[in-house]
């Protein structure tokens, strides 16, 4: 079998040489290594696209092959012709973007896995990157799921001839009631990408990868420790802002062989570990969450019994809002005067502080000195319960709503 390794690049010139510096690191080299360089816009960083272009022509410790646009296509076009085009000559294709640095053993996980698997027809895709879920533990070192990574991954010609990138999916996996489950548990989110889509926001190749394996209820593999690096939660790519990097790293000493699943199937409680972590709210209705819980406040504050006097029946002294806007600014109106405000959390903090409040991740709470969480974005609290694992941390959380809710019982 002849495996392709494919790597996308664009303008961003110092995250190009670290994964161009991981990946001649690699214990296996690449057999056949296909560059894909976009081609420059208007608002292209000039000086940035050449020193890409040096670096990526500079490449000696591999056969290479350079692919540079003459426009530019964007990434999600980038992606899906430069895997096509190296699918023409290869029987399986490993891709890396410019901001997914590899582990030393990358290849060689990559290279097993889809030599591993290549009759198993039900494996549409190999992930290097880890999920931030729970997992269980098979006693190797990656499991199945239903759930493409975009972060350093692999398929096979046969499967990536299914892509598709048609709008219609995600109604199709609706009417049927067992593809409608899966997605669910695998891709609800994916409905946010696809209209970012239509309305221009986004321009995901991957979210039509995703649609496509959810549609044959294929299978995908994720390793426990990641093989992949994602430096570009920066803010310097088109399509990732400022996040928290998640990723559980392998670390770089680790060079134990790498051990794959012998049996192809689902991991164990996958049903408990990604129940939430893929669900997903439409705007219309986390509005009409938030116009509920407005009139639902005012009516309280208005009432005998006050959110602050509430709190203070409970003993409850210090608390933690989870989430910005204006719900937060209500309710730190609402206990200023009688309540402390420990925290703000946000889960990637752009600023230090939001009217002389603290802001902080949610592994940064102070829970030992805190009493109660109350988390703003209510139609999402089971999805955040799942995501901490500190269960005295769990137990004091309560969606607004659900506070509304207890106080209106004791009035």
């Amino acid at each position: 079998m002849k495996i392709g390794t494919a790597l996308f690049t664009y303008h961003r010139s110092d995250h190009t040489r670290q994964v161009i510096e991981a990946l001649s690191r690699n214990h296996v080299l690449p057999e056949n290594l296909y560059i894909f360089q976009d081609g420059m816009k208007e608002n292209t960083n000039v000086e940035e696209w050449k020193s890409v272009n040096r670096l990526i022509q500079e490449i000696d410790w591999c056969e290479t092959y350079v692919q540079v646009s003459e426009t530019n296509k964007g990434l999600a076009k980038s992606i899906v012709a430069g895997v096509d085009y190296v699918l023409q000559e290869c029987d399986a294709v490993i891709v890396l973007e410019d901001d997914c640095v590899p582990h030393p053993q990358f290849m060689e996980y990559m290279l097993k896995a889809l030599k591993k698997y290549e009759s198993s027809k039900e494996v549409y895709h190999i992930g290097a990157s880890s999920e931030p879920a729970k997992a269980a533990a098979n006693g190797t070192d990656a499991y199945f799921l239903g759930r493409i990574n975009s972060h350093g991954w692999g398929t096979w010609k046969d499967r990536w001839k299914k892509f598709s990138n048609d709008y219609t999916m995600i109604g199709q996996i609706k009417a049927n009631e067992e593809l409608y489950e899966w997605f669910r548990i695998w891709g609800e989110d994916l409905e946010s990408h696809v209209l970012g889509n239509v309305y221009g926001r986004t321009n995901s190749w991957a979210a039509f990868w995703a649609l496509t394996v959810i549609m044959k209820k294929g299978l995908c593999m994720s390793p426990y420790e990641s093989f992949i690096n994602n430096i570009g939660f920066d803010g310097s790519g088109i399509h990732c802002g400022v996040t928290e990097n998640t990723l559980k790293l392998r670390p770089l000493e680790k060079t134990e062989e790498v051990i794959l699943p012998e049996k192809v199937e689902l991991v164990k409680d996958y049903k408990e570990s990604f129940a939430f972590y893929h669900r997903w709210t439409s705007m219309e209705a986390r509005n009409m969450y938030y116009k509920n819980i407005a009139f639902a406040l005012l009516k309280i504050q208005g009432g005998k019994q006050s959110i602050a006097t509430w709190l203070e029946k409970k003993n409850i002294s210090k608390i933690v809002i989870w989430g910005k806007g204006q719900l937060c600014d209500y309710l730190i109106d609402a206990v200023k005067e009688e309540i402390i405000i420990k925290a703000i959390i946000e889960t990637a903090p752009k600023e230090k502080e939001y009217r002389n409040i603290p802001i902080m991740k949610w592994k940064e709470i102070p829970h030992d000195d805190v009493f109660m969480v109350i988390v703003v974005p209510g139609y999402d609290i089971e999805r955040i319960r799942n995501m901490v694992d500190d269960i005295d941390l769990k137990e004091k959380m309560l969606s607004v709503d659900e506070l509304i809710g207890k106080i209106k019982e004791e009035c």
